[in-house]
């Protein structure tokens, strides 16, 4: 036996409106009516006896495209502050960049400070100047991070 159409008797309609209006929460008759393959009169009528009956209290808009039920339940979470105080600006910690490059200008100076010592060993020219490049190298490491930091105009 083959069954070409799909028939819903009353109870079938009235159940399914009921489940879609009041379980899924849906309001609009097209949207119901897209769900259950009801057409939306069909719809409309059911659900208006449904209200007479008293299985459903709500009301219909004035062009009867939505149907709202009148028991929604307000959310008992608490009402938030809507103040907006604006933008915050973060403020970016400085102090390591600061560090490097203070460490880099220290360097600086060491290796030039064993640059001059060439009289003592021959070789201190040499540390010198390698310690004077390495120290270029972190206080530009450390210049840098603090450009990379971003931080507000008061340093």
């Amino acid at each position: 036996m083959v069954i070409e159409s799909k028939s819903l008797n009353h109870e079938d309609i009235e159940s399914t409106l009921y489940d879609t209006v009041v379980l899924r929460k849906i309001s609009s008759l097209e949207m119901i009516s897209n769900l259950t393959g009801i057409n939306e009169e069909i719809i409309y009528e059911t659900i208006e006896s449904l209200v007479e009956v008293g299985s459903l209290e709500g009301s219909f808009t004035e062009d009867k495209k939505r149907f709202f039920l009148s028991d929604v339940k307000t959310s008992e979470a608490p009402i938030l502050d809507t103040h907006d105080a604006g933008l915050e600006i973060k403020s970016a910690d400085t102090k390591s960049a600061k560090a490097v490059a203070l460490l880099g200008v220290v360097m600086l100076v060491l290796g030039q400070i064993l640059r001059s010592l060439v009289a003592i060993h021959t070789g201190m020219e040499s540390a010198g100047t390698a310690i004077f490049m390495v120290g270029l190298v972190v206080l530009f490491i450390g210049w840098l991070q603090f450009s990379r930091l971003n931080p507000v105009s008061t340093i």
